[in-house]
């Protein structure tokens, strides 16, 4: 009895932890879908597919499928796009590059050198690591930090509404200690 008490338990924790999960995927999507609405690319930019990249293979690619699905930025359709590798980066508006795929960054970077491509990251860091936004889960809050000099040294505009909404991270400042991460159960969105 004991031991089938456990499994239950077991199985009812890891059902909570899944759905925790996987809506923190949902609202990460969101925040994705949100930054094509607060940042201008050039004009060079504004032909064709609105292109988002997903480094790996990571939950996040069905989650902005499902929810860019007709939908568009400004006026060009969204296309999500999953790269195996970096060779596979090809010209995009947004790299997403998930947790797991990090160590990867530097990498990307020297891959889009010269090119107006987002960056947008998800583990602690990443932002002093060159990423151009890096979603965070901080005092209970899914939260997004952003590196104002990063995104214009690509030639990309971002708006004053993102900026007072997100963490701006100074590149010419000294470091900052950013919050011990915690799991998140409110999100912090751009409207």
């Amino acid at each position: 009895m004991e031991s089938s008490m456990r499994i239950i338990f077991f199985g009812l924790f890891l059902c909570v932890n899944i759905a925790a999960y996987s809506q923190n995927e949902r609202f990460k999507s969101l925040f994705v879908f949100n930054f094509t609405k607060y940042v201008e690319w050039p004009t060079a930019y504004e032909e064709g597919d609105f292109v988002i990249t997903i480094l790996g293979n990571s939950p996040m690619y069905n989650e902005l499928l499902h929810n860019v699905k007709g939908k568009q930025a400004g006026k060009q359709s969204i296309e999500v796009l999953q790269a195996g590798n970096i060779s596979g980066i090809r010209q995009c508006h947004i790299l997403y590059i998930p947790s797991q795929q990090s160590s990867l960054l530097e990498a990307a970077q020297k891959h889009l050198a010269g090119r107006p491509t987002l960056v947008i990251t998800e583990k602690k860091g990443l932002i002093q690591e060159g990423a151009d936004i890096n979603i965070i889960q901080t005092n209970k809050k899914l939260q997004y930090e952003i590196s104002p000099q990063q995104i214009e040294n690509k030639n990309l505009k971002v708006s004053k509404t993102l900026l007072n909404v997100g963490i701006i991270y100074d590149t010419n400042a000294p470091a900052r200690r950013i919050p011990e991460l915690e799991s998140a159960d409110e999100t912090t969105l751009p409207r």
